[in-house]
């Protein structure tokens, strides 16, 4: 008996069923709502990328830029020369370092030495330090805002000096403004707009619109 061919289930499959009719594929409704749903996904995404771009842009531009290193308050900073003597001394309530070397004290209080004794003392309501490249040393304080100086000699004299801005360069222990002045003692008021003094040689120079009375005291009781 012959034995018969056996079947494959290739051989079982109409040839209808193995072959897939691109065009009907391609123009169905399942491919056109598999486009639109794909469409509406980029769209979707490219939407939450440009959002989080905007987010992340929004962010830098409003947080604020960190431009100091330390802060402390209750300071209190004693310089001295290569002698070990005091050259001056400076006290403020609160005090701001930036980066870019620069510092922003609150109240400062600043006391100038000569020989053995405080021979300047300046009050101010706000002082900017401006310290040398090279080292930590003040090269320029800027005081603003009420400045004072006052120092008494030896024989009991006051004398008050007044202006809105001053300028203090210790190393060469010089002062200098170029805002209205007022100067009293005991004896004098003057007012002036500019000045400059020399703490070594203890001279002032008022620079110009110079004004002053003297005022003498009355010996009547």
């Amino acid at each position: 008996m012959t034995p018969s061919r056996p079947t494959s289930n290739i051989d079982a499959i109409a040839p209808s069923d193995k072959m897939v009719n691109l065009r009907e594929l391609l123009s169905g409704p399942r491919f056109w709502i598999g486009s639109l749903a794909i469409l509406v996904a980029l769209y979707a995404g490219r939407g939450f990328l440009q959002e989080r771009r905007s987010q992340a842009r929004l962010v830098e531009e409003t947080s604020p830029a960190i431009t100091f290193d330390a802060y402390s308050n209750g300071v209190t900073t004693v310089l001295y020369d290569i002698d070990g003597n005091i050259e001056y001394t400076l006290e403020a309530e609160e005090q701001i370092h930036y980066l870019d070397n620069s510092t922003q004290l609150t109240n400062p209080y600043v006391r100038l030495y000569q020989g053995s004794g405080a021979r300047w003392n300046i009050v101010a309501r706000s002082g900017r330090i401006l310290a040398a490249e090279q080292s930590d040393r003040i090269e320029q304080l800027d005081l603003s805002d009420e400045v004072e100086l006052f120092q008494n000699d030896d024989t009991g004299n006051t004398m008050t000096l007044s202006t809105s801005f001053l300028s203090l360069f210790p190393n060469t222990e010089t002062m200098q403004t170029d805002r209205e002045v007022l100067m009293t003692t005991n004896t004098l008021r003057q007012t002036a707009i500019g000045m400059h003094a020399d703490l070594r040689q203890d001279t002032l120079t008022f620079l110009t619109e110079v004004k002053g009375r003297y005022e003498v005291q009355s010996s009547q009781p």
